[in-house]
């Protein structure tokens, strides 16, 4: 019988017993069963190790040659054929052996009344053909309970037995009687532990198979299309091209600034073709491409807008294996807009635009922060505020989340059905909504995840099926990656799909556990525990620090999330026909985010907020063993589970003081040097004095200069060294000198690139700079802070290079002439390398070996051997010479690199030869600003993160 004839018979059968009919006149109506006590929730995670192994399967493949993949992808295709081979054939087997009418229906009464019957006993089932039970309980809805336990008892005769639908999995009978008959057994009515038996492994293995295998094939062929593309070989080539795409985000400013001096801003584009070959030559082409690609760009490449169709020249480089662009593009121009774009992507940028003028009136950090969390725009994010909320662990709320869709996703239904429309109006408008908002806030990973997983949602109401997140939450990974398998290295996708796993499994557990205890306050705090334990041994691979006060910061401010979210979708829509009311429901929203900014503000202020943590898949590893530890005793509450408390817990308070780690919101008092968090750059602050430094480079931001330097308490510099006029080095120096004194300003000899050294001279005192063409040293402050110092300058090659290198002056050539500066304060010596390539840093290393000292004055020499602190040149690219860091043997190295640097900053390569040379490694991007504290004898370092 197929599944149609079930579902039709089973129809008949429930209408001609009545149905779920009204009561009569002066019929008595059925007492209602007694309410059960709440049982244990039982959620489905049949579908959940296919989607797991689908997702690790393409993450892995995704680095394989194309062809391995789609060879690959075949055989488990072929696999997936045989297995339904042989699972068809267990079916004729077992239909033959015995007809689907000779058994009661899974988890029915008439089943359940079997359990005393003799061994070997048969009793033939009361009705003639698959029917209903006439003592199942009749309730709205009943119907397509009775019609999925008949079509799938009448298509599936195996034994692998789907259970009751509140997901109790029901044993087969013998099974159950043996059980049962053992003495002094006792068993709660209805719990059974399913029997495993070779049909049920090989039921799972067919599923996830049925799951993985066209995941992987799909890979194979995007993989091989991406391959074929043109794009490919001219990135390989490095080649220069004309580009014309679509842009398909918004650009995003990043923190370093271009050689011109201009914020530098990431565009990603969706290509349509490109143009190759030379127009001298008469040989340029116009190929098609469907390739991604990512722009480096400044100027005008920061206003452009999503949906826009642009065409620019640019020079290809290759990205690495695994990213879901083809190639990097460094433009020189601005971009030909082509095309403004299609009218949903105008449509969605008035919106955008709309809120921002509607927000316009707010406090500044609920101006910048309301559109960042309802469309995920930061462009007047505050960096301060920015900051405070990434130390408090709520940056999730400066983008769009999960969240905002099912709270959209919810009011959007509730809000037509109180309007009486139907259960498909609903729906549809549901879809709609969640379509629109996925335009309006830009197809993030987050965003696509949880649309998918609404309108699968929307999908089970229109059938009356009760919801079951697990199976939606694995069918929305399978089918994400089938769309885009690049999806599967994506760690923003990643965190949104542990998080809402964590919520739909963990929080209904740990909910009956403590059901004795008020629901609300224990709801509010499952839901940031759930999310932190199932997410933080991902987020530890990016930043390796444990947040102390995430989950007291999450437990005030997602009260205001809803309301913020729903004010500025509101606010946006009403911009188009009532600016003044849209203006008035933003600031509604803005006493919500207004809210959220301050809680980031103290949980900012909280001293050792964040607790270090070993880094790499080693500290992930021992997170993730820690969580599956306290989420067992919550869940199971067995005794051999606590025996395993200690030792991990030991563990992580012993493991993190293995190295001289400490945490805090700022530098402590006692500070030495200071690595400032200015983004892609480079800013070294070396204490003088209780309020005064030595100053070596500003980074390319002057704001997140000042705030390093205020924020170190330097209120007077008595000393500024810029090693060389790149911008992510001297742009910053405004904000560095703001109110702190007249200092003498040092400089590279060669002044290129010309714009940043006339603003660096304009800014000195007296507008005079001092060029560095010999050896200096001296000394700076007073006390027990003077700090002895000395400057080698750069080799004569490298400065006839750099002269010779004006009309590009972005190479490495000018990398090479930057001044060296070793420095000693409190007995640390301190060397900053500035960005010195390896050509210079082998002339450094000479240079340092057969000197020890470039003054007369013995009192002033500063030893170049055996530092404790080295700045590491040029952000720890991978351009390095071991023997220099072997000759200079430091304890710490500090590198100041952005977090959204696409130079692959630090470079595998670097922190590796730091491990081999003994020095540890503190970076900024993931560890905020560093602090060096102590002696020669008792070093240590504080992070802000």
């Amino acid at each position: 019988m197929t599944r149609r004839a079930a579902l039709n018979e089973a129809a008949r059968t429930w209408f001609s017993r009545g149905g779920a009919r009204r009561t009569a006149p002066g019929e008595t109506r059925r007492p209602a069963r007694p309410q059960r006590p709440a049982s244990r929730p039982r959620p489905d995670l049949r579908l959940l190790p296919g989607a797991a192994a689908a997702w690790l399967l393409t993450w892995g493949a995704l680095v394989l040659p194309a062809e391995v993949v789609l060879t690959l992808g075949g055989l488990l295709s072929i696999l997936l054929l045989l297995a339904l081979l042989l699972a068809l054939a267990h079916l004729r087997q077992q239909t033959r052996r015995r007809g689907p009418a000779d058994r009661a229906l899974p988890g029915s009464r008439l089943s359940r009344s079997r359990r005393g019957r003799v061994p070997g006993e048969r009793r033939p089932h009361p009705l003639p053909s698959p029917g209903l039970d006439d003592r199942l309980p009749r309730r709205p809805g009943a119907l397509w309970a009775d019609l999925d336990r008949l079509a799938a008892r009448a298509v599936a005769t195996t034994d692998l037995r789907a259970g009751r639908r509140r997901g109790r999995r029901v044993a087969l009978t013998s099974a159950r009687r043996r059980r049962e008959s053992r003495p002094g057994r006792r068993r709660s009515p209805g719990r059974y532990r399913a029997r495993t038996t070779p049909v049920t492994w090989g039921a799972g293995l067919l599923l996830a198979l049925a799951l993985t295998a066209p995941v992987t094939a799909i890979t194979g062929v995007r993989m091989m299309h991406r391959q074929q593309d043109p794009l490919t070989a001219a990135a390989a080539r490095q080649s220069t091209v004309t580009f014309e795409g679509r842009v398909s985000g918004d650009p995003k400013k990043l923190t370093a600034t271009s050689f011109g001096g201009e914020p530098l801003v990431l565009v990603r584009l969706k290509l349509s073709r490109i143009e190759v070959g030379g127009k001298a030559s008469g040989a340029r082409r116009t190929l098609r491409s469907s390739a991604q690609l990512v722009v480096f760009g400044s100027g005008t490449w920061g206003d452009l807008v999503a949906g826009q169709r642009v065409r620019a020249p640019a020079k290809l480089k290759p990205t690495d294996p695994g990213k879901p662009e083809v190639a990097v593009a460094f433009v020189r121009s601005g971009p030909e807009i082509t095309h403004p774009g299609t009218w949903p992507w105008r449509f969605a940028e008035h919106l955008r635009e709309g809120l921002r003028e509607a927000c316009a009136g707010l406090p500044s950090d609920a101006r910048g922060l309301l559109p960042a969390l309802v469309v995920g725009d930061t462009s007047n994010l505050d960096p301060d505020l920015a900051a405070d909320l990434q130390a408090g662990g709520l940056t999730h709320l400066t983008a769009v989340s999960g969240s905002n869709v099912a709270i959209l996703a919810a009011v959007t239904f509730v809000v037509i059905g109180a309007l009486r429309g139907g259960r498909r109006t609903q729906a549809a408008g549901t879809v709609l909504v969640i379509a629109g908002f996925v335009v309006l806030a830009r197809p993030e990973p987050s965003v696509l995840r949880a649309s998918v997983m609404g309108v699968l949602a929307v999908s089970g109401v229109l059938v009356a099926r009760r919801s079951a997140g697990a199976p939606v939450l694995a069918a929305t990974v399978v089918i994400l990656l089938g769309v885009d398998p690049w999806l599967a290295r994506s760690f923003g996708f990643a965190l949104s799909v542990l998080a809402t796993a964590g919520l739909l499994l963990l929080v209904p557990i740990w909910l009956y556990r403590l059901r004795r205890w008020p629901q609300g306050p224990v709801l509010a705090l499952a839901v940031p525990v759930a999310a932190l334990v199932v997410t933080a041994p991902v987020t530890i691979l990016l930043d390796p620090v444990v947040s102390l006060v995430s989950i007291p910061a999450n437990l005030l401010a997602d009260a205001a999330v809803a309301p913020a979210t729903i004010a500025g979708v509101v606010a946006a829509a009403l911009s188009l026909v009532w600016p003044d009311g849209a203006t008035l429901v933003a600031w509604a929203g803005g006493l919500a985010t207004q809210w959220i900014a301050i809680v980031a503000h103290r949980a900012a202020d909280v001293p050792a907020g964040a607790l270090p943590w070993p880094d790499g898949p080693a500290g992930s590893a021992l997170f993730a063993a820690l969580s599956l530890v306290c989420a067992g005793l919550l869940v199971r509450g067995a005794w051999r589970t606590a025996l395993a408390t200690p030792v991990l817990v030991g563990a992580c308070l012993v493991l993190p003081r293995w190295v001289p780690v400490l945490p805090g919101g700022g530098p402590p008092s006692d500070w030495l040097v200071v690595q400032c968090e200015v983004g892609q750059g480079s800013a070294t602050a070396i204490r003088s004095g209780p309020d005064r430094a030595v100053l070596v480079d500003a980074g390319p931001d002057p704001q997140l200069a000042d705030r390093c330097l205020r924020r170190a308490g330097v209120h007077h510099l008595d000393l500024v060294l810029v090693t060389h006029f790149h911008a992510d080095h001297a742009d910053g120096l405004a904000g560095a000198l703001d109110g702190r004194g007249a200092p003498p300003v040092y400089v590279s000899p060669v002044a290129l690139p010309g714009t940043q050294a006339r603003e660096v001279a304009a800014l000195a005192p007296g507008s005079r700079t001092l060029p560095v063409t010999g050896g200096i040293s001296g000394t700076a402050g007073t006390g027990d802070w003077q700090v002895r110092w000395r400057l080698v300058p750069p080799s004569a090659s490298a400065v006839r290079a750099g002269l010779a290198a004006g009309r590009d002056p972005e190479g490495e050539e000018i990398n090479n002439v930057s001044v060296v500066m070793l420095a000693e304060v409190r007995g640390v010596r301190v060397a900053a390398l500035g960005d010195v390539e390896p050509d210079a840093q082998r002339a450094l290393l000479r240079t340092l070996t057969t000197e020890t000292t470039s003054t007369a004055d013995p009192a002033s020499a500063v030893s170049s051997q055996d530092v404790d602190v080295v700045v590491l040149s040029h952000h720890g690219s991978a351009k390095q010479e071991e023997r220099l860091y072997r000759f200079l043997h430091p304890r710490v190295a500090l590198i100041g690199v952005g977090a959204d640097n696409d130079y692959g900053h630090p470079a595998p390569a670097a922190l590796s030869m730091l491990q081999r040379v003994g020095a540890r490694a503190f970076r900024t991007d993931t560890q905020g600003q560093i602090a060096v504290v102590g002696g020669p004898r008792d070093l240590r370092v504080v992070t802000s993160k």
